[in-house]
Order: structure tokens, then sequence, then C-alpha cells
């Protein structure tokens, strides 16, 4: 890579004193762990999970359904002052995760995500987003899911994904050791 090719990428990934500040703001504080009541070991959020979701609301779950809605905060729009194309892609993951155990399947991880952003311009700061999550279906130890995110106020599409899912997870645990005394 040339130098000056080089010097163009590393400035666009640079941050800021005060985008660093921003992050450092954010509490790290882990929540408290939840199983999935099927066996499934406690999951504490990460703190890049805190710092996606923070601010979600869960308006409505019902088997396969759940319908959040979430105010844009600043931290997770781009430099144009849009939501950040990552964030969309972590609400699909999270989201679309949340309606496939609403439909009663167990935890499973992320094989495959497609994402079309469609008007990401339709959300900014303050904005009040509609997430909508759906199971579509589960064959085998596959699950789907499609998840819409639309603008509110005005029922712009902001964007729209597909989230495929597999596997029970299964944890193993060590067998707790006991005391010779």
């Amino acid at each position: 890579m040339a130098a000056a090719e080089y010097s163009k990428a590393r400035q666009a990934l640079s941050v800021t004193a005060d985008e660093r500040s921003l992050v450092d703001a954010v509490s790290s504080t882990a929540a408290p762990p939840s199983g999935d009541g099927e066996g499934q070991a406690p999951h504490a959020a990460s703190f890049f999970e805190r710092f996606a979701l923070g601010g979600i609301r869960v308006d409505r779950v019902q088997p396969g359904l759940v319908d959040c809605s979430f105010t844009v905060p600043s931290r997770l729009t781009d430099r144009s002052g849009c939501l950040a194309a990552g964030a969309v892609v972590s609400l699909v993951d999270e989201v679309g995760s949340a309606a496939s155990i609403a439909d009663g399947r167990p935890l499973k991880v992320s094989t495959d995500m497609s994402v079309s952003f469609a008007s990401l311009a339709g959300a900014r700061p303050g904005d009040l987003l509609r997430i909508t999550a759906r199971a579509l279906g589960h064959k085998g130890a596959y699950s789907g899911t499609h998840v819409l995110i639309s603008n509110a106020a005005t029922g712009e599409v902001v964007a729209e994904g597909r989230h495929s899912l597999f596997g029970k997870m299964k944890v193993v645990s060590s067998p707790t050791p006991t005391s010779k005394l």
C-alpha cells in the first residue's frame, strides 16, 4: 500500500478525543446474568451489546414476534449524522434472535444475515424507530427471522434484514471441585 493510501486509511479509522470520551463515558458494568430457562448458562451482556442496545424498549412479545421502539442515540450515528450501518446490523442480529427465542426456540448462534439499508437518512438522533422481528420458520436446527426497521413518525423503511440462526447451544459445565477437608 502506498504511503498516501495508508495515511488516508489511517485517518478514516482514527477516533477523535471527543469520540473517545463519549465511549469512555458509557458504563461498562455487566448486566445481571440471565439464563434462557433451558439449561443454558447465564449470559451477561457485553460492553458492545449495552452500547448498541442501550435505550431499546420491548413493546410487545408474542410467539414468533418481537416489537420494539428505539430512539436513535447520537452515539450510534455515522459521520453524516445518520444511524450507522453497523448499528442497524446489531439491531437485526439481536432483535431477530429474540424473535426466534419468542417462538419457543432455544438460544442459537447467527449463521447468516442479509440487510438492506433502504434509507439510513430516515434515522437521525432523536428519531423514534419501530423494530419488528418475526420468526419465519424453523427446520431442524435452523431458524429464520425477518426484521423491519422503520421511522415511527414517517413510516419510512430505514432497513430490512433476514437473519438465519443454527443449533441448540449445549453448555457443558465442568464438575465443581469438592473440598477434601
